[in-house]
């Protein structure tokens, strides 16, 4: 049973910062970034760690300063991407309406030269906003497929790390029984 409570709570960690339903897909929160972050900090502390002691302050200052403008170049990037993305959609969009409209009057107002070539063009201009509504529509689902994979592995990674915590605090009983026995 306490794996099932263990994975609800997990869950809910994950989805405690913002609300994961308006997000876009491929984008971690910001809680889930922070969570990263705060899990590469904390292997570098450990891989920096030595007989002598742990790793020097400036240095680790160093690293998360590092970490924290990634992680920022990150976000505004994928914010541009989004942005040209959406751009992208509106205008050739608003292109395919407006062909629509200009021929679709031609033809309602009976001028048009040739009936045949005004309706390909209508055809046309009709399949190109098809599959620009269909292209948006698999982001979004290829997004949405993304974010359940980061939240598996986000899970992964905390249920991983709650286990080496566990063993950490094993091997130290361990060493205090043997320290006491000798």
């Amino acid at each position: 049973m306490s794996s099932k409570a263990e994975k609800k709570n997990i869950k809910n960690n994950l989805n405690r910062a913002g609300n994961e339903k308006n997000r876009s897909g491929n984008k971690p929160t910001p809680k889930q970034r922070s969570e990263l972050i705060v899990k590469r900090l904390e292997n570098f502390i450990r891989e920096g760690r030595s007989d002598n002691g742990g790793m020097s302050f400036k240095r680790w200052q160093e690293m998360a300063i590092h970490e924290f403008t990634n992680a920022i170049l990150d976000a505004e990037q994928d914010e541009k991407n989004d942005y040209q993305f959406m751009t992208r959609v509106i205008a050739v969009g608003a292109l395919a309406f407006i062909t629509i409209g200009f021929w679709g009057a031609i033809v309602a107002a009976g001028v048009s030269y040739d009936r045949q070539l005004t309706a390909f063009i209508l055809i046309g201009a009709g399949g190109l906003l098809f599959l620009v509504f269909g292209l948006w529509g698999l982001r979004r689902l290829g997004n949405h497929f993304l974010s359940g994979r980061r939240r598996e592995c986000l899970s992964r990674i905390a249920k991983f790390d709650h286990q080496l915590a566990q063993l950490d605090v094993e091997l130290r009983k361990r060493l205090r029984e043997i320290e006491q026995t000798d």
